[in-house]
């Protein structure tokens, strides 16, 4: 039977992933960090795809990582878990039985660069890595067995000024305060702030204002060409919206839980 027409669109897109890198094999460690981080932008991490990396982990360690309770944390947080990788040889037999994909390794990091994402006890830092469209979040292992679960309280700041390109695959975040990008945004890049987020060129790619939650937070570009629209928690995909400001200079802002799309001309 011949078809037609095309019935569907298969195409290569680059996609934001976080990359969640373990060095420690306690689970309730592990939680209590993730959930430490997930609180500094709860909106930012909701339904937000995630790849766990085990190369860290010694082979004999990574036998008494519980990797069903990991996936039901990380699903319980809102994360979409998409696979393990890295994984020692016992395991890959264990992954089978668990719901989890497995995916291929990346290449071998140099230890200058181990250097840079190993941190310090009970910290969590989410980096960026310029050449890769992945976010990555590393859990330090724990130099003894108190586990820190205060939460000091966020600095204000003045916000922050980028002064040239944010490139596809780099993700920028202006925490507690505005975020000023004076040139453009590439498509697959993605910007956050805490508070507004200011673009004085071609916005591309995903932007998200208020990522705290802020609901008077806005969005402002000399030409809105966004792929993915977010102000607290509220989402847009730029495709699906009637509005005729696409290639427009263009404010965003939220009311009544809607995203409302007006001219800056």
């Amino acid at each position: 039977m011949a078809v037609e027409q095309s019935i569907l669109e298969l195409k290569g897109e680059m996609l934001m992933l976080n990359v969640l890198r373990l060095q420690e094999v306690n689970i309730d460690h592990i939680e209590v960090a993730l959930q430490q981080k997930r609180n500094e932008a709860p909106m930012f991490f909701i339904q937000s795809p995630i790849v766990v990396d085990c190369s860290d982990i010694e082979e004999e360690q990574s036998k008494l990582l519980d990797l069903q309770a990991l996936r039901r944390i990380l699903i319980k947080m809102d994360f979409v878990p998409i696979g393990l990788r890295g994984l020692s040889n016992p395991m890959l037999a264990t992954s089978m039985t668990t719901g989890w994909n497995v995916l291929r390794s990346p290449a071998k990091r140099s230890s200058k660069l181990k250097q840079t994402t190993n941190i310090s006890a009970n910290q969590l830092n989410l980096k960026t890595k310029n050449n890769q469209d992945e976010a990555i979040v590393t859990i330090a292992k724990p130099e003894s067995n108190d586990v820190i679960t205060k939460i000091a309280p966020p600095l204000v700041t003045l916000g922050m000024t980028v002064d040239r390109p944010v490139r596809s695959g780099q993700q920028v975040y202006a925490k507690n305060g505005d975020l000023i990008v004076l040139s453009q945004t590439s498509a697959g890049s993605e910007i956050m702030a805490d508070g507004s987020i200011h673009v004085y060129g071609p916005l591309r790619g995903r932007v998200l204002a208020g990522v705290k939650g802020d609901k008077t937070a806005r969005i402002f570009c000399r030409s809105l060409e966004a792929e993915l629209i977010v102000i607290a928690g509220c989402y847009q995909l730029l495709d699906e919206s009637k509005t005729d400001l696409k290639g427009k200079p263009a404010m965003i802002r939220l009311e009544d839980e809607k995203l409302i799309i007006e001219s800056l001309d």
